[in-house]
């Protein structure tokens, strides 16, 4: 059993011990800390993201109804299900309690919603009646089974209620207007609903029943698998997910009549961290990045460790005597490597002490850049885990120097004739070459990550993405769009104007599997996924899109509703030869090609441009994009703004530029960029602290090697030279495991885009100056300190 007054006894020495080697103790305590700071950072936003919409009391039984469509050789996938999913799934499945069916969210930008005279804009959505029975939203007033059961009803959210009634108990039974596009409807509060919380996918301000919609969409007479509704469903507890989807796969084609779909559920939680399929296969998402932030952080932690296993081992000849003695005078192994483990444990926590202080600091900071909410609460998991890792760190730093301390015969090393191994050798300069391949790793992913991102920034998309605002089509807008189109050029400022379906980057729609589609010498087993996109006259020109063949819409040439242009990858796609004049069947509707546009990019640079149809339906388009003139956009706002309110009085006037849209599609990779680097600074600045103090412990070594050698004429530059020989050695030997480790790293991860730079020698060459510098200066110091000293009193020393 342990003697707490010896431990008590190895935890005063430990104090001691440290506050006597002030050098020692500080090079350790700031590279412990800050690894420590770095893993306490990235655990809280690795905790954010794996607790995303797992706040639902139905976590575990909630699932998202999604589909695999097959297009040509390859599958599609998507959550985009017919309107009659829910209820279809209710009558046939036994195992679903509950289903919700709810429009897409990403087709709305805002709505007008009016309450005694007061008009704000507000985002919200169409959902069933039994959306609060699925989802935990909880209602502050209202009941869940009455809040959206009928078109007349809405909920809305504690904030709205608060600014529109000042209170939420006020907003019942109210009467409110909401407006969108050229639809609206007169509702009654029946409910409000606590915000949603910041780690929920789904953002709402107000919710309207899905009879609502229907007003204005009429359901379809038949069952279709897929559509453009989402489907979300509770299943009964115990039931087997492999079971019921088997059921599902069955379903689509008895019940939807459907061979060339394949119905499936996926947990609804797992949405956020799985969301990527390629070809019919879950390919991970953004839990890619969680395990990459994962291993960075226990990278750098380990990176810590290895500079107080390093500084240890390298001052063992100062405590040989320290340790002779206590063996002679009868102490065990065990008690040695106790005490130098309560030397490590005191080390650790101290560093985090400040690793806790640091990360308070740098919160703020941290939760701006990652876009969370992120607090340091210390509830008894936090706490937990950070003794944890206080201990994890003290036990992996402490080990190799207490069982390499403890082992010293006592004759020898009270002789003083104990040499360092070659075993202890190896394994510090394994050390030292591991920390210096992490830190070539950083450099070469950081700066390939940073060229791929202004690669896809810079690169052109096929249109002029700069200066061009989009805004939602409401009200008298919408009723009278040709007008007010016209008029809108002529604003000062406005340099052409059109409108378009959706938006012009990551459009919401997803692309038809192709049977709708028919052209003269097409194969019919052939499912290419056309992207199809309504929009009005001007718009290619607005967007500045090339025409590489035949000419683009003009009401020039009379009603072009039955003409269509097609992009490059289109006209590959359908094997299209002198595309201009063909016909095309588009759903039972004859079409005529009489353009074909530059391939442009509508989604990232993630993914091949993919088949695309354009054509004239102004009735169809909802969002009006206006190009403004450089340099003078807050004036020109002000001018549309201005002219928005007296064409559209009500309606509130919200834009978006274009360019958000664009930079938005690479945010995961723009954050990633960014941690990186920093993450990279922090590792290389470790790696450094550790050099520096195994430097001078070196360069103290060998004194009176020194001392030898520059009365024997040799110089400054030649001791210089002979210190910083080894280091460098170890630092082309890491850089030969290095380079090629961060090539496939990094190569990998550029697989994640269909356009991608390519990794070129330069990045190899700037790596490898830049750890001479580092190197370089991180031990000149000490080399050229230890270089310019007196031979004489380096031959005094004992």
């Amino acid at each position: 059993m342990l003697n707490l007054d010896v431990l008590r006894n190895h935890l005063r020495n430990s104090w001691r011990y440290l506050l006597k080697d002030k050098q020692f103790t500080l090079l350790n305590l700031l590279g412990l800390s800050t690894g420590l700071a770095c893993a306490l950072l990235i655990s809280l936003w690795v905790r954010s993201e794996l607790n995303f919409d797992k706040f639902h009391e139905n976590d575990d039984q909630l699932y998202e109804v999604m589909i695999h469509e097959k297009a040509g050789n390859r599958i599609a996938t998507s959550n985009a299900t017919g309107d009659q999913m829910g209820e279809t799934l209710l009558r046939d499945l036994p195992e679903v309690e509950t289903a919700v069916t709810t429009t897409p969210a990403s087709w709305f930008q805002t709505f007008s919603l009016t309450a005694d005279s007061n008009t704000i804009s507000a985002g919200g959505n169409f959902v069933s009646s039994d959306y609060f029975h699925a989802f935990s939203v909880p209602l502050i007033q209202g009941r869940a089974s009455e809040v959206v059961n009928n078109k007349n009803s809405i909920a809305i959210s504690q904030t709205l209620a608060v600014k529109l009634f000042r209170k939420p108990v006020l907003a019942m039974g109210k009467i409110m207007e909401w407006k969108w596009q050229a639809f609206s409807g007169k509702c009654m509060v029946t409910g409000v609903f606590a915000d949603f919380p910041a780690n929920s996918s789904q953002q709402h301000d107000f919710l309207l029943s899905m009879d609502a919609w229907n007003q204005i969409v009429p359901k379809g007479d038949k069952r279709t698998s897929s559509g453009p509704f989402d489907n979300f469903v509770v299943l009964k507890k115990g039931t087997d997910i492999d079971h019921i989807n088997q059921k599902l796969a069955g379903l689509t084609k008895t019940t939807f009549n459907d061979s060339t779909s394949t119905l499936f559920l996926r947990k609804y939680s797992d949405a956020y961290l799985f969301g990527n399929y390629k070809n019919g296969v879950q390919t991970g998402g953004k839990i890619t990045y969680v395990r990459l932030f994962s291993c960075i952080a226990i990278i750098i932690l380990l990176v810590a460790c290895i500079n107080f296993m390093n500084l240890s081992t390298a001052k063992a000849s100062m405590r040989m005597k320290e340790v002779g003695v206590k063996k002679a005078l009868g102490a065990r192994r065990g008690t040695l490597v106790l005490q130098f483990l309560s030397e490590s444990m005191v080390m650790s926590f101290l560093a985090l002490s400040i690793a806790i202080f640091i990360t308070w600091a740098l919160l703020p900071q941290f939760s701006h850049m990652t876009g969370k909410a992120l607090s340091l609460h210390f509830d008894a998991g936090t706490i937990l885990i950070m003794c944890g890792a206080a201990v994890g760190t003290g036990l992996l730093a402490g080990s190799y120097p207490a069982f390499h301390l403890s082992r010293f015969n006592p004759s020898l090393t009270l002789k003083g004739g104990l040499a360092s191994s070659w075993g202890e050798v190896l394994v510090r300069k394994g050390l030292v070459v591991f920390q210096f391949s992490i830190s070539i790793v950083f450099i070469v992913s950081v700066m390939v990550v940073y060229r791929q991102i202004n690669y896809v920034q810079e690169k052109s998309p096929g249109y002029d993405k700069d200066n061009v605002v989009y805004f939602e089509m409401n009200g008298r807008v919408a009723e009278q769009a040709e007008s007010f189109l016209a008029q809108l050029k002529s604003v000062p400022g406005v340099i052409n104007a059109s409108s378009i379906q959706q938006k012009m980057i990551l459009p919401a729609m997803l692309p038809g599997n192709g049977a709708g589609v028919r052209w003269e010498g097409k194969n019919a087993d052939d499912k290419i996924r056309f992207f199809r996109m309504p929009v009005n006259y001007d718009l290619i020109e607005t967007m500045n899109i090339q025409i590489a063949e035949g000419r683009s819409f003009s009401k020039r040439y009379g009603n072009e509703a039955s003409n269509i242009i097609l992009n490059e990858a289109a006209v590959k796609a359908m094997e299209l030869r002198d595309p201009i004049g063909k016909m095309v069947m588009i759903s039972g509707q004859k079409m005529q090609v009489v353009g074909v546009a530059k391939n442009f990019h509508f989604n990232s640079l993630h993914e091949a441009v993919r088949p695309f149809i354009l054509y004239i339906s102004p009735a169809e388009t909802m969002l009006v994009m206006a190009r403004i003139t450089a340099g003078n956009q807050k004036q020109t706002l002000q001018n549309i703004q201005a002219f928005h309110k007296s064409f559209n009085p009500g309606y509130a006037f919200n834009y978006q530029f274009l360019d958000y849209d664009f930079q938005h599609q690479y945010a995961s990779e723009q954050l990633v960029a960014q941690l990186a680097k920093y993450f990279a600074a922090l590792a290389i600045i470790i790696s450094c602290l550790g050099l520096y103090g195994l430097a001078a412990f070196t360069a103290n070594r060998r004194r009176r090697e020194i001392g030898v050698r520059k009365v024997l004429g040799a110089t400054a530059g030649n001791v210089v030279t002979m210190l910083t020989k080894d280091f460098m050695i170890l630092m082309i030997i890491a850089i030969t495991i290095a380079f090629p480790l961060g090539w496939w790293l990094t190569n990998q991860w550029l697989q994640n885009f269909a356009y991608h730079i390519h990794i070129n020698a330069g990045i190899f060459i700037i790596t490898t100056l830049l750890m001479l510098i580092i190197t370089l200066t991180t031990i000149g110091f000490q080399s050229l300190k230890a270089a310019r000293m007196n031979p004489t009193d380096a031959l005094k020393v004992q």
